[in-house]
């Protein structure tokens, strides 16, 4: 009889004792693999966290950008080009440029290639009476928004604004600043005559405290043929869109590089105070981020030390209790083996016999033990069977390990009991039988 039918007549007669010690592997590298698993699987987990929350602050930042353009259009633009000729104390004095440069300074700028500068909106200001309700007001005239072709992403599939920040005033329509409106006792919807001709408000902004509180905006083109300027205006209105305030300042040279005859006024305090709500929104976002990362790295290292605990102690148990199960196995059989030796088997095929079982028992329970722990770690970490994250985790190198550790550590294990076999007396263990 061949070594393999004792081998499976032994297996078949004491199945029991074979099943027991199966699990016994299956549990401990069960645990193992699971606790390897929930390791990865967190790691997974922590970069799609990571991941979701970079996603968020980045939307949350392009929306808090176009938070900042709203706001810029109520708060008033950062930049003003002038013409190289125009006095600031002059325009600081009567609140108003007067003097002029052609509206095509705009499209200079819009395909200049200009970085720094967002949003141009060119104006024609003049400060002047309002003869029908005998009010000072700054007569403000332009043809709405022109785009930036170096911003692509504010732009639609036609070349405009997807969004402007001011959109242009239709003719035959008029926009009012607050303290305007409430002196001149009229409201959005009402009609108007401003120089002999009628307008609708389309519009009452809120209250700014600053000059737009006075301003009367209207068609530019209304306002060129007011004051005989035709082609002309008096200044562009920007956006200065930069991310440090240290680069503050170098918008006048990319403008005076394409516009040398003019100059540029930038409004510092507008830029610091959005700078500095960016700045705080970015930490806020960046700081919310560091606490996860740091959560879920001190939660990867607790589980990283459980498991450095956990792996000797169920292997060695594992060893222990196949130990007992094949010198339980050995005791029982005595008198079978006695039999075997008599009839011409040496020591290497009984030694054979209970290690071969031992290591039969090893990659069963290799098999169901991987099976069970893959399945229950990556569960435990909510990634569902199958799926791309799942594939993630079957590690090849830990596959291999497994399928020669575990026959190896059952073949261990069971070392000394098997050759305890080997070398009992046949005639003792006769005579006492």
């Amino acid at each position: 009889m061949s070594i393999w039918s004792i081998i499976r007549k032994e297996i078949a007669h004491n199945r029991g004792n074979f099943v027991i010690g199966l699990l016994c592997i299956a549990v401990a590298l069960g645990l193992v693999v699971g606790s390897v698993t929930l390791l990865a699987a967190h790691d997974i987990n922590t970069e799609q966290v990571v991941d979701a929350k970079e996603r968020e602050t980045r939307e949350a930042m392009e929306a808090l950008e176009d938070d900042y353009r709203m706001m810029m259009r109520d708060m008033g633009y950062n930049v003003l080009v002038l013409s190289a000729d125009q006095s600031i104390d002059e325009l600081r004095m009567h609140g108003a440029p007067n003097t002029y440069m052609p509206v095509d300074y705009v499209e200079a700028l819009s395909t200049g290639g200009i970085e720094n500068l967002n949003h141009l909106f060119p104006v024609l200001q003049q400060r002047v009476t309002w003869p029908e309700k005998e009010r000072e007001i700054i007569l403000c005239g332009t043809m709405g928004q022109v785009p930036n072709f170096e911003k692509p992403q504010f732009l639609n599939d036609e070349g405009m604004y997807r969004n402007p920040i001011r959109e242009a005033i239709p003719a035959g329509a008029v926009e009012l600043g607050h303290d305007i409106a409430r002196a001149a006792g009229v409201a959005e919807g009402d009609v108007v005559t401003l120089f002999d001709e009628e307008f609708t408000v389309q519009r009452v902004h809120v209250r700014r405290g600053n000059e737009d509180d006075v301003t009367v905006w209207c068609d530019l083109a209304k306002v060129q043929e007011w004051f005989d300027l035709d082609g002309q205006i008096n200044g562009i209105l920007a956006l200065e869109c930069v991310c440090h305030f240290e680069e503050f300042g170098l918008v006048e040279q990319e403008v005076q590089e394409i516009l040398p005859a003019t100059q540029v006024m930038e409004f510092g305090t507008i830029m610091r105070a959005r700078l500095e709500a960016r700045a705080r929104a970015e930490q806020m976002h960046e700081t919310a981020l560091d606490q996860e990362i740091a959560y879920r790295g001190q939660l990867g290292e607790q589980r990283q030390g459980l498991v450095r605990i956990l792996v000797p102690v169920v292997l060695l148990g594992a060893a222990v209790w196949i130990f007992f199960l094949i010198l339980g196995n050995v005791k029982d059989r005595q008198g079978e083996i006695a039999v075997m030796r008599t009839v011409g088997f040496g020591e290497g095929k009984i030694m054979g016999i209970f290690l071969i079982k031992a290591a039969l028992m090893g990659v069963a329970g290799a098999v169901i033990g991987y099976l069970l722990g893959i399945t229950v770690g990556a569960a435990w970490e909510g990634i569902v069977f199958w799926s791309p994250e799942f594939g993630q985790l079957i590690n090849p190198a830990l596959i291999g390990l497994i399928m020669i550790g575990a026959p190896a550590l059952a073949i261990i294990a069971g070392w000394i009991p098997a050759m305890k076999a080997a070398q009992l007396d046949p005639a003792v263990i006769l005579r006492e039988e």
